[in-house]
């Protein structure tokens, strides 16, 4: 046998489901609380600092999150539930919301709302509730005969607020109203038809009005204001239940069956006007109110704004809103379908840059595609992203978010810890990048939203709501301290701190809740050593340290969070020969890292107990007792001596600190069975 060695030149590549013969040589198993980095390798997730616990588990619980970005400084999450709407500074101060309690409209659960905001106000839709026309119908009367033309009418001066009808001809569609204001006649609308819209029935709007202050109330839409109900048609959502609503264009755009309705363009922040302005000229700021026309039943459930146009989702089709000039207007929109994929109507899709990536589901998995747009007349490119994680994502996610900043998709659901990503990196046209990975976080994710590198999450505990935030890159690239290098989950300082000189133990009582099934940890800020408390509830919550006192020290606290990596089977390869009929025996790896701490490595041969060697940094006459227990990069020799199909093999960590894996290389013995691979 020949002794030989290879290199797996990094763990960039990712989850994959595939039979370990089809992997890719940087392809895993599982990574759990990983994050595949081009510069710094796979290394292990930031932790979450502790913000505020919001309420009850309960409380909450299937309600509709969502994040509002004021500035880049101030940023709030928001939560209907049962007709009520809280918001929380992501800093974890409670906002206060003015006829926050109590509405109509805010009746409903995790997917009957969908929320989009522009500048200080959040537009809230609720997805169960049917728009109508107001009851109020216009005052007033019609004064004598139509009459076939303006120049037939009398003299203003003598019929002040007389309406009069002009009807052109016979036809009914050019039939307009004007009423005298004692100078000129004025275009009016006809008496005794419907006003404008019902108020009550239509999205509703939360005001920014200042720092940690909100209001929440109905939109005052502009009535109709000339015409009647031929010449100026109530709204095509009317009847519908209105199921998203969208920016683009300088309008505010609905989605309800298979009608897109886009208002006038705004005037100042008015977006509100789903009426035109005059029955006699057509203009481009009318409002556009189109049909999607499909063999198939069409509801339309999401919009994507893009260059190329207003790209529209329904369940089982996607259309294009368009302009062929450079004026969007109901005269040049058209619509055209453009592609026949089947997309998840609760789960919205995102833009990731110039892509857009949407969900489908089967009975017990998601595919998740990306979508590019092409011009004008040539179909979209799409891409099957998660071909190569076939039944890794569960069917019980609904919710997507991207980060196009850090180009990367996350998928997560309320009934689950684990939050699935996908990221990529390219060069050009050259794919440098593309990894499947998951987070583990101490908690059902209820909520989750990236921005600008802020990370903000709400997860459900045992009996609390709590809003948690990160930093993704702001990852250490030396050693510092223990605040520059988290990885540990509901950071925080500790509420008070108490030492009883007789049992010599510190009580260090937490600002969080005691959560079953979570690892406590307390780490010394200046120094980095850390320690695994005992927890009580006595008193209040707290962690018990034993020994000496630690009252005066700077402590944080918070729980471990668990990084696993597990190796697919290691195989002889030739290029993109992948030889899994030869013998071979992995005798050790070798793995180079960059900073980190502790690594351990759990080996577990077939039909035996798991070994464990760990990886340590401390060397004697080498490690300062004050310094963080972190080197830059370092190399971890691990023993292993087994057939490369009898043994599992994972890389963990659950210190509070980073690990960064760059690469490895495998030594064994290798025989061809006297067979010549050509």
């Amino acid at each position: 046998m020949s002794n030989i060695t290879q290199q797996i030149p990094d763990f960039l590549g990712g989850v994959s489901t595939q039979p370990d013969d089809k992997k890719l040589n940087n392809q895993v198993k599982e990574i759990i609380n990983g994050y595949p980095d081009p510069t710094f390798g796979l290394i292990k997730r930031p932790g979450f600092n502790w913000k505020a616990d919001l309420g009850s588990a309960t409380t909450y619980a299937t309600g509709h999150w969502f994040y509002f970005r004021r500035t880049s400084t101030e940023a709030y999450v928001g939560v209907i539930k049962t007709g009520t709407i809280k918001m929380w500074n992501t800093d974890g101060t409670a906002a206060t919301v003015t006829s926050g309690t109590g509405q109509a409209y805010l009746q409903g659960n995790h997917n009957d709302f969908h929320v989009v905001s522009r500048e200080s106000e959040i537009i809230i839709v609720n997805k169960t509730i049917t728009s109508a026309m107001s009851s109020s119908t216009v005052s007033g009367s019609v004064t004598g005969p139509a009459v076939d033309s303006i120049g037939n009418l009398p003299a203003a001066s003598g019929v002040s607020g007389q309406i009069r009808k002009v009807a052109n001809t016979s036809a009914a569609s050019d039939d307009f109203y004007l009423i005298s204001d004692g100078s000129v006649w004025n275009e009016t609308v006809k008496p005794g038809v419907k006003v404008g819209l019902d108020n009550t029935t239509m999205p509703h709007k939360l005001s920014y009005t200042g720092t940690n202050t909100f209001t929440f109330s109905s939109i005052t839409y502009t009535d109709r204001a000339v015409g009647d109900a031929t010449t100026n048609p109530e709204p095509g959502f009317i009847g519908n239940k209105i199921n998203y609503a969208f920016f683009s264009n300088n309008r505010l755009g609905f989605l309800a069956g298979d009608v897109v309705t886009m208002g006038q363009p705004a005037t100042g922040d008015n977006f509100f006007n789903y009426f035109i302005n005059s029955a006699q000229i057509a203009s481009d700021a009318d409002p556009i109110d189109l049909k999607c026309v499909s063999l198939n039943p069409v509801k339309l459930t999401a919009a994507v704004p893009t260059l190329q146009g207003i790209v529209l989702f329904s369940q089982q089709q996607q259309f294009m809103l368009f302009s062929d000039t450079s004026v969007f207007s109901p005269k040049q929109a058209v619509i055209k379908s453009i592609s026949n994929y089947e997309v998840d109507p609760d789960i919205a899709p995102v833009e990731t840059g110039t892509n857009i990536t949407f969900v489908n589901k089967t009975t017990d998995y998601c595919r998740v595609f990306g979508m590019q747009t092409q011009g004008q007349g040539a179909s979209p490119l799409f891409i099957d992203l998660g071909k190569t994680v076939t039944q890794y994502i569960p069917d019980e996610v609904s919710q997507l978010f991207s980060d196009t900043q850090n180009s990367y998709i996350g998928l997560y659901g309320q009934a689950s810890k684990k939050i699935y990503y996908y990221r990529s990196y390219s060069e050009g046209n050259q794919n440098l990048m593309r990894s499947w990975y998951s987070w583990e976080m101490p908690g059902n994710v209820q909520f989750f939203a990236t921005d600008t590198d802020n990370l903000i999450a709400v997860v459900k505990g045992d009996q609390q709501m709590t809003l948690l935030t990160s930093q993704l890159n702001a990852l250490p690239t030396s050693i510092t301290s223990v605040s520059g290098n988290p990885s540990f989950d509901y950071m925080a300082l500790p509420s008070s701190k108490t030492y009883d000189v007789a049992t010599k133990t510190t009580k260090l009582f937490i600002p969080f809740e005691l959560i079953s099934g979570l690892t406590p940890v307390v780490v010394e800020d200046s120094t980095g050593v850390y320690h695994t408390p005992t927890t009580s509830s006595t008193g209040g919550n707290h962690f018990v340290l034993t020994g000496q006192d630690y009252s005066s020290q700077t402590l944080k606290v918070g729980y471990k969070l668990d990084f696993t990596v597990k190796l697919p089977q290691i195989f002889f390869r030739n290029g993109e020969q992948v030889d899994y009929t030869a013998y071979l025996v992995v005798n050790r790896m070798k793995f180079a890292v960059g900073l980190s701490s502790n690594v351990d490595f759990k080996i577990t041969p077939r039909k035996q107990p798991e070994q464990k060697i760990t990886g340590g940094i401390l060397k004697t006459g080498y490690s300062p007792l004050d310094e963080i227990p972190m080197v830059n990069s370092i190399i971890f020799d691990v023993p292993i001596h087994q057939r490369n199909d009898n043994y599992e093999f994972k890389i963990f960590s659950n210190t509070p600190f980073i690990v960064s894996l760059n690469s490895a290389t495998w030594e064994g013995n290798y025989s061809s069975k006297y067979y010549r691979r050509t």
